[in-house]
């Protein structure tokens, strides 16, 4: 969170973001010259709470130019202003005016920048490096060139990405000081290794990527390193690093079947499905607890060892791991097995009542039916969605007889959520009438506020616009439920009523 934006936020409620804080600040300083020595910390205090990408995003912010009227006289700090100022010695004064639109106002800023002692100077001249005046460009690039082996450690590793994306930019001494840091970084571990370490993780990245570039030593270190990530993408370089290895089968493919996180497993697991036959470690993974890296296992196991039973292995593993060879049943839907899964439906654990009914839909419709509708009163959400998902997809009338009497019944808010939700895939006439007569027996104002919604949803649709047309007969049902409940319906609820009961 940056402290410093919601201090000048309370002050000016205008600011709307870092860049517009910036140039706040230095409408203070230059022009109403009001606490200069406060908000001249303020402009330091923003290098040191922005992240990498933050950074960038202010500086384009602060770089646009409009013909317009710039906010906080940001545009009218020009040649005649900064000569007032020269004596401003602070370099976080002078730093963020690297950014200005106006190119004298960057080549004065950069110039008096390389004459004081600031610790966060480099991610200002990395920007400058792509700059479009040459004389700005050759300055940052000598500056650079001077400051790496003297920055800070912080301020180098915060600068890394911002070395990263030179090698995307137009001009070429971006390339050449990419270069010319990467080489140096990659015989520089120690720092890669703490780059590893940071919490940003453009960072982290970029100290992964250049350190599997490195020496073998370091390139080993740094794949240990990168096992015990949870980023997907390191863990993914990580894995292609380890590929490369000499005999790596032997050293880590057991490790990364068994790895903790999915993404290592999953790429092991297809290596193991395109590369080897009969690869026995891959029948451990029948009881992986990720879906997708079951299903392959599946595969794998079938093709290669058609002599293992995989449903009689997941039956003798449901002591010892319950979740996953239920799951793993779950998966293979076998009927013979519903004496056994059924009962199971009332356990303890959400997991295994949700594996219940992804196996349940082997059965025929009608015995699927009385289990999803018992489910819309589980305690789980991911119990009750499974459950809601099944019945809009065989949403019948049948259906519908069986949850209107139970909207009724059952008082809890999320059950009777469901029920609307399950109703919405009819679009018919009785679908209106439906939650018109609902309405009163809603658990609450959630749920009343849901189906004024749906009604308002439906007057709207063109099915109701094209097809639909209210009969006397039926404006006369709808009067009378106006006449009856008129103390229970909402105001919304009665002007859909009512447009009704006008129309033609």
């Amino acid at each position: 969170m940056n402290q410093t934006l919601l201090v000048l936020q309370n002050e000016e409620p205008k600011i709307i973001n870092v860049a517009s804080a910036i140039k706040y600040c230095y409408k203070k300083i230059i022009f109403d010259q009001e606490n200069q020595e406060t908000y001249t910390k303020y402009l330091g205090y923003f290098i040191e709470e922005q992240a990498p990408k933050d950074f960038v995003t202010t500086f384009k912010q602060l770089r646009a130019f409009s013909y317009g009227r710039s906010d906080w006289n940001w545009l009218d700090i020009n040649e005649s202003t900064l000569v007032r100022l020269s004596q401003h010695n602070s370099g976080s004064f002078w730093s963020w005016l690297v950014c200005h639109p106006n190119g004298y106002v960057r080549e004065v800023a950069l110039e008096t920048l390389m004459t004081v002692s600031y610790v966060n100077t480099l991610p200002f001249l990395l920007v400058t490096l792509n700059d479009h005046i040459e004389k700005v460009r050759k300055y940052a690039e000598q500056e650079v060139n001077r400051l790496v082996l003297q920055e800070n450690e912080e301020t180098i590793l915060f600068s890394l990405p911002l070395i990263q994306r030179l090698k995307d930019l137009e001009q070429k001494e971006n390339l050449a000081i990419y270069t010319q840091l990467n080489t140096y970084f990659r015989n520089n571990f120690a720092l890669l290794r703490k780059a590893q370490a940071n919490k940003d993780r453009s960072i982290s990245r970029y100290g992964f990527e250049l350190s599997f570039m490195g020496n073998e030593p370091d390139r080993i270190k740094a794949i240990e390193n990168g096992l015990k990530q949870t980023d997907r993408v390191i863990l993914s370089w990580t894995f292609n690093e380890i590929c490369k290895e000499k005999q790596w089968e032997e050293k880590y493919l057991m490790q990364l079947l068994e790895h903790p996180k999915m993404i290592i497993r999953k790429l092991a697991c297809e290596w193991c499905y395109n590369n080897r036959d009969q690869e026995v470690r891959m029948i451990p993974r029948l009881l992986d607890q990720t879906t997708s890296i079951k299903h392959l296992a599946l595969e794998y196991v079938k093709k290669h060892f058609p002599k293992i039973d995989c449903r009689e292995y997941y039956l003798q593993r449901i002591e010892e791991n319950p979740i996953n060879a239920i799951h793993g049943l779950a998966i293979l839907q076998d009927k013979r097995d519903k004496e056994r899964m059924l009962p199971m439906i009332h356990s303890s654990k959400k997991k295994i009542r949700v594996s219940v009914l992804n196996w349940i839909s082997c059965l025929p419709v009608k015995e699927q039916l009385p289990h999803y509708i018992a489910c819309l009163s589980d305690s789980s959400r991911d119990v009750r969605n499974k459950a809601v998902d099944q019945l809009i997809h065989h949403y019948s009338l049948d259906i519908k007889e069986q949850l209107l009497p139970l909207f009724k019944e059952k008082k809890e808010a999320y059950f009777q959520l469901n029920v609307i939700k399950i109703l919405g895939e009819e679009s018919s006439k009785d679908y209106f009438y439906d939650l018109v007569l609902l309405y009163v027996d809603g658990a609450d104002q959630i749920v009343k506020a849901r189906i004024e919604q749906q009604l308002d949803g439906w007057m709207l649709s063109w099915n109701r616009r094209f097809f639909f047309r209210f009969t006397l007969k039926d404006k006369v049902t709808l009067a009378y439920l106006v006449n009856k409940n008129y103390k229970e319906y909402s105001v919304g609820v009665l002007a859909v009523l009512w447009k009704i009961l006008k129309s033609k």
